[in-house]
């Protein structure tokens, strides 16, 4: 979501897209989390995430005379100011968002709550794992270098004992088929590597759940926006 927003903005510099009252930046990490956020909180349903994806749509675009925000959640608590105004009953608040710029996010939105796209995403998951697979294989035959089918192949195949077994236990294994002993000094050298992988990727799973847990209560509740900003959640 992100990068299709930033990108949005690039393609239109000077049309008037971004700004104050439009799309700025720290409304497109607004949208980029909240995105994120509901295929986790909504895993494993499909049209529930097209509609919570499309409810952002509609929210964040509406504008006064052409409200809808009928997707949108209608309790107190409500992230939605319209809903949480009418269910308190106090008068709705404002929409500033010019016609243009609804228009020019449709596509946007369109595009990344396609049903089709939407069922690919459902385990919840990012492309960090393949990332990582990628990064090994890389170091191993880096793409700026020409190799040959039996480098590429050597290359995969080693990466991936790597990726699912560690650097000590595959190693060992190959060295193994090659009827060879690793050292005392290579051995503590690629259980270093692995404790340090291993503690990379839990840095990464704490942050992760953290952002989680803040971006969950960020839309449970949030009362310290007193008038109506597109995307405020």
């Amino acid at each position: 979501m992100g990068t299709n927003l930033r990108k949005l903005l690039s393609q239109h510099k000077g049309h008037g897209l971004g700004g104050k009252g439009r799309l700025t930046g720290d409304l497109v990490n607004k949208l980029t989390s909240h995105y994120g956020w509901t295929f986790k909180s909504l895993e494993g349903d499909v049209e529930a995430t097209h509609r919570a994806v499309m409810a952002t749509y509609l929210h964040v675009t509406s504008r006064d005379g052409v409200s809808n925000h009928s997707l949108c959640p209608t309790d107190n608590d409500s992230w939605c100011r319209q809903k949480a105004a009418e269910a308190k009953g106090q008068p709705p608040p404002k929409h500033r968002w010019p016609a243009h710029v609804c228009e020019a996010l449709l596509p946007v939105y369109e595009r990344l709550s396609d049903r089709k796209l939407l069922e690919r995403c459902q385990r919840g998951k990012t492309q960090n794992n393949n990332q990582s697979l990628h990064s090994m294989i890389s170091a191993l035959a880096p793409k700026e270098r020409h190799a040959s089918l039996f480098t590429v192949v050597a290359a995969v195949g080693e990466a991936v004992m790597k990726f699912n077994a560690g650097y000590a236990r595959s190693a060992t294994g190959i060295l193994k088929e090659l009827s060879l002993t690793p050292g005392r000094q290579n051995s503590e050298r690629l259980a270093e590597k692995d404790k340090r992988r291993m503690t990379a990727s839990a840095r990464k799973h704490a942050f992760a759940d953290n952002v989680k847990q803040a971006l969950g209560k960020r839309h449970r509740t949030d009362k310290s926006q007193q008038d109506y900003v597109p995307g405020g959640y």
